[in-house]
């Protein structure tokens, strides 16, 4: 039996022969000419946005876009609203009061893109709760029963309809993965076209290196949450959220 030593020695002799198609000998290394690039979008912000949309509508989620963060904060307000009233409609048998009925789990108010959410959400008998902290049994149990989440994004891609959340402290994956509906706020300065155009703009800050190690993981989250089973027949909302929500807006 070949030892490890002799089975890498073969493999870089045959490697080395001249006669093989592939690797090309001497590579140049690639530029930004050349580097390949999996999605495109184009267009300014607007058009971005009504890209992300239409790609987040196709993967069984919805969007709406606004002019400023003051038609967010009504849109915000109306939209919970509808979810609850549709809730009820549909619910079937005798309702379970867990007293979170009215509860939103959220990011702190000062990670969310738009000032004033909590004020608003209170002056409707909502409550938005944001915790530090779910490691503890009676603490997760603070929050099992919410129905809603509200978070922001780091950035958001119109070419896939895809949304990033890097981890930092406050901004849990709880409001993005535990409830059932998830409104994801999206300013215009947070949506690129592509991922690879948000690396880039990261890395020629000198941003990219502290992103990548000193927080704990990035999200890709691409529309609810979805399974499959040997039929390819789909089920929304096993792992995560089954409704979606993109609120994109000016913040210009």
């Amino acid at each position: 039996m070949s030892t490890r030593d002799d089975i890498l020695t073969r493999i870089r002799t045959t490697l080395a022969r001249p006669d093989l198609p592939f690797p090309p000998i001497d590579t140049p290394p690639l530029t930004a000419a050349t580097r390949m690039t999996v999605t495109h979008a184009a267009g300014d912000r607007r058009q971005l946005a009504q890209r992300f949309g239409a790609e987040l509508a196709k993967l069984h989620g919805a969007y709406e876009i606004f002019d400023s963060p003051v038609e967010v904060r009504l849109a915000l307000v109306s939209r919970l609203r509808d979810w609850a009233e549709a809730e009820e409609a549909e619910r079937k048998g005798p309702k379970l009061n867990t007293g979170q009925e009215q509860m939103v789990l959220s990011w702190p108010p000062e990670l969310l893109p738009v000032a004033g959410l909590a004020e608003m959400l209170t002056d409707t008998e909502w409550k938005l709760v944001a915790p530090r902290d779910l490691a503890a049994p009676e603490s997760r149990d603070s929050v099992r029963f919410i129905r809603f989440g509200i978070t922001g994004v780091d950035a958001a891609f119109a070419a896939t309809g895809s949304m990033l959340m890097i981890s930092a402290p406050g901004a849990s994956r709880a409001a993005s993965l535990l409830p059932l509906r998830h409104i994801a706020l999206i300013p215009f300065s947070r949506l690129y076209a592509t991922i690879e155009e948000f690396l880039a703009e990261r890395r020629a800050r000198g941003e990219l290196t502290g992103l990548l190690r000193d927080r704990a993981a990035w999200h890709m989250i691409t529309g609810p949450s979805k399974s499959a089973d040997i039929e390819m027949n789909l089920t929304l909302g096993v792992h995560g959220p089954k409704f979606v929500h993109a609120i994109l807006f000016d913040d210009q």
